[in-house]
């Protein structure tokens, strides 16, 4: 089986279900700090992966195929990764400016 049909093959509705409760819970998340866009970008994509890697564990080891009620249960697992840096910014404001800074920068350095 080659790379791209395997990546293809691995999208299930589930997990792409999985994606969108990660999504949602990650703009919900943080929706109440308002970040700039590429802590925004980051953050969010760690909810849609966190989504989606819940909504495969739940198929795959225990037979859940419900779409509605994989895409629930993935929406806190977004929440909490978009509360994520919240938290850092909490503990420590510095660390936290520090690592958005660093997260940012090796961003932008790929994209480019």
């Amino acid at each position: 089986m080659s790379l791209a049909s395997e990546v293809i093959t691995s999208f299930t509705p589930q997990v792409i279900f999985g994606m969108f409760g990660g999504f949602v819970g990650g703009i919900y998340g943080i929706n109440k700090k308002g970040y700039d866009l590429k802590i925004s970008v980051i953050l969010i994509f760690t909810a849609i992966v966190a989504g989606s890697a819940i909504a495969e564990v739940l198929q795959k080891k225990f037979g859940l195929t419900y779409l509605l009620l994989l895409c629930l249960i993935s929406i806190p697992a977004g929440a909490f990764s978009g509360y994520l840096m919240v938290a850092l910014d909490v503990v420590s404001p510095k660390f936290a400016a520090k690592v958005a800074d660093k997260i940012g920068e090796k961003v932008v350095e790929n994209v480019d």
